[in-house]
């Protein structure tokens, strides 16, 4: 229900649950890796790990059709190597005319990586399946330090010393952090 005409040039600038017109593709963008799929039905998940496609039947007749992914064809159907983080649901429906369908696809990735698939719209009685390219983004939250070790040398008391200390944040997502044992 977002869409984007490009790709923001910006490095700094993340699509998070978009269409992208110019490359053809729905963006979740980076999700946070390692999160368990079997709690798709908490309300928390599917805010970020989840987003809704409108399939409306706009035809003259009513419609049966079946959603999976590409990547869990066969490879002589097209289909990919390697698990796919993403979970389609529900995997079939029967649409009356004018009815509308709203095809929850989450996306759970478990590795620092780009993640590519299609969801595939199968109708009965047509040979053309409908397919939506669409891609996530896994990533570990990560911060870099500018020095490993912050040493203070004597002082005299009453005396303040001050130490720069940069963080860098080097993952796509945002990132909370705290310093420990520090009063």
């Amino acid at each position: 229900m977002s869409i984007k005409k490009n790709r923001p040039a910006e490095k700094e600038a993340l699509i998070i649950k978009s269409y992208v017109q110019a490359e053809n593709l729905f963006e979740f963008g980076p999700l946070l890796i390692k999160k368990d799929p079997e709690r798709r039905s908490e309300p928390e998940y599917q805010k970020m790990n989840s987003s809704i496609f409108q399939i409306t039947n706009s035809g003259k007749f009513p419609v049966e059709a079946q959603f999976c992914l590409k990547s869990l064809l066969s490879p002589e159907e097209g289909g990919q190597e390697g698990k796919s983080p993403f979970i389609i649901e529900p995997a079939e429906a029967v649409l009356q005319v004018e009815e509308t369908l709203q095809l929850r696809v989450f996306a759970f990735p478990d590795e620092a990586k780009l993640f590519k698939d299609e969801v595939v719209c199968l109708l009965k009685d047509n040979p053309n399946a409908v397919c939506l390219p669409i891609q996530c983004l896994g990533a570990k939250p990560g911060v870099s330090v500018s020095n490993d070790t912050v040493m203070f040398e004597r002082a005299l008391l009453g005396n303040t010393r001050e130490k720069k200390l940069t963080l860098t944040n080097t993952c796509p997502l945002k990132v909370n952090w705290r310093l420990s044992k520090v009063d």
